[in-house]
């Protein structure tokens, strides 16, 4: 059936491989959707993205403080 197909079975397995990893990771970003639309409350990486995309602002606005007051 393979050669049918052109494929070898190293591809298939690797196929089977990558769609199992890419229908975990859907899975898993749906339910942190649901929990996130159920409950109003972050999950523990958005809060951690959030307080380093924050402190990411932070030391950009002190570069920018700085070259300006050079």
């Amino acid at each position: 059936m393979l050669r049918e197909l052109g494929i070898s079975g190293g591809t298939l397995i690797m196929g089977l491989v990558i769609g199992y990893f890419v229908i975990k990771w859907a899975v898993r970003e749906a339910i942190i959707e649901a929990h996130y639309s159920i409950t109003g409350e972050k999950s523990k990486e958005e809060k951690m993205i959030e307080e380093a995309l924050e402190n990411d602002r932070e030391v950009r606005r002190a570069a920018r403080a700085a070259k300006e007051a050079d």
